[in-house]
């Protein structure tokens, strides 16, 4: 059988089989935002389908670069420890932080930066866990960027999505290999439709132009996220937006 002979520029691999691999970044501006942040840090855990397993967002309100970009790969690793993942890549696009990292132990690292490294040290060193840091290009770690971005722009915490959403659901399925994505291509629930339908939200496709929406597409209202607390922290911040 003969194969195919295609070129593939794939943004993010999956990983192997029993590994999760986690993309980590940090956003940071030296001129502040309007919300007053200036980091922001973004983590994308995901199996070895490419499914979304967890996605956390937001700002520590750090403003030293550097060790905003320590903490996203402490953000990562604690993911790591909470669920109970003990065979990770942890992929990161900073190269000076990622190459102090690697050789703090014979470098060392600089007093201000000193506790986060050796606590990051500390995580690699448990024996009932197994991790390998890469470091990839920007594009290869695409959809962890645009989360760290999105959280310093939209929270002053840390917050866990449930499920992906807008852009980030567009950049996932660009990451997989799913094609492009706009609102007319949202899958939804036939009762979301029905219930639409009956309030008037939803044109019916047998009336309106090509069926589209009137609305919006959910994006600011539905984020799906995880805690009550975090619903909480999310009706304050668009209060203040």
């Amino acid at each position: 059988m003969e194969e195919d002979n295609v070129n593939v520029n794939a943004r993010w691999l999956m990983p192997p089989e029993g590994v999760i691999k986690i993309n980590v970044h940090s956003f940071f501006t030296d001129q502040q935002l309007p919300n007053g942040n200036q980091s922001g840090i973004g983590v994308v855990c995901r199996n070895s389908r490419g499914d979304i397993l967890r996605i956390l967002g937001g700002s520590l309100c750090i403003e030293n670069r550097r060790n905003n970009e320590y903490n996203a790969f402490m953000e990562g690793l604690k993911v790591t420890f909470v669920r109970n993942y003990t065979n990770i890549i942890l992929e990161t696009g900073h190269l000076d932080a990622y190459w102090d990292w690697i050789h703090s132990a014979i470098i060392g690292a600089p007093p201000q930066h000193a506790r986060i490294v050796q606590q990051l040290n500390q995580r690699k060193a448990d024996k009932n866990f197994h991790s390998v840091t890469r470091l990839v290009a920007p594009e290869d770690n695409h959809l962890a960027a645009y989360v760290a971005q999105y959280g310093a722009e939209n929270w002053k915490h840390m917050v866990r999505f449930r499920r992906p959403f807008g852009r980030i659901m567009e950049i996932w399925n660009s990451d997989m290999g799913l094609g492009e994505i706009g609102p007319q291509f949202e899958v939804l629930l036939e009762e979301e439709i029905n219930m639409g339908l009956a309030q008037g939200e939803v044109e019916d496709p047998q009336v309106g132009q090509e069926g589209e929406a009137s609305g919006s597409s959910g994006e600011s209202n539905d984020l799906g996220l995880e805690d009550p607390e975090d619903l909480d922290l999310l009706d304050a911040n668009l209060a203040m937006q």
